[in-house]
């Protein structure tokens, strides 16, 4: 989907890797790189050339990252995992090569209150209360005025599901407190 890893992806930087001098092992594409279960599976399929190598080059984002190491840690503590990509945020297709930011993981979701559409992501301010004062012909002053404003995007959303009334509704400020922390979920 985001054509940054899978057989073709692995392999072509496989071979931009050997071109550089590296000397490439096993190339692996794991069903799911963030499920920890399902990585440990894929993983040792490649058990034996694990204690050869000497790093672990990932093309997924920093989950990742994460899981390959969480997965390896306790027989291979001495492999580094290095990632290809920088994750910048969980991103919506539109069509290859085109994504956009509409989920922050926040851990405090108001898409029921707005449309299903996220103030903190679409707002370039992360305003709760609605449109600020720069926001002109439906356009957000950050970024020269050529993005929707996401205020008025959630407006027209709730008018269109006969929602306006949640539109008033005053917010709290975001608490950024919650959401830069280390946070897990764990269901019982």
């Amino acid at each position: 989907m985001c054509q940054t890893g899978g057989e073709e992806g692995a392999q072509e930087m496989a071979e931009k890797l050997e071109k550089e001098g590296f000397e490439i092992k096993t190339i692996i594409v794991p069903e799911e790189t963030c499920d920890n279960r399902v990585m440990k599976k894929d993983l040792r399929k490649i058990d034996a050339e694990l204690g050869e190598i000497d790093a672990i080059l990932t093309l997924s984002c920093g989950l990742g990252v994460a899981s390959i190491n969480k997965v390896l840690h306790d027989k291979y503590p001495h492999i580094p995992v290095f990632i290809s990509n920088n994750t910048e945020f969980m991103g919506m297709t539109e069509r290859i090569g085109r994504f956009y930011m509409r989920c922050r993981g926040c851990g405090d979701c108001l898409l029921n209150e707005t449309g299903g559409i996220c103030p903190i992501t679409t707002c370039a301010k992360a305003l709760m209360n609605g449109p600020c004062g720069g926001m002109v012909d439906g356009k957000c002053e950050v970024g020269n005025y050529e993005k929707d404003c996401g205020w008025v995007l959630i407006y027209n959303r709730l008018k269109e599901l006969g929602q306006l009334d949640k539109f008033s509704k005053l917010r709290d400020p975001v608490d950024w407190s919650e959401s830069g922390h280390q946070r897990e979920v764990v269901w019982r």
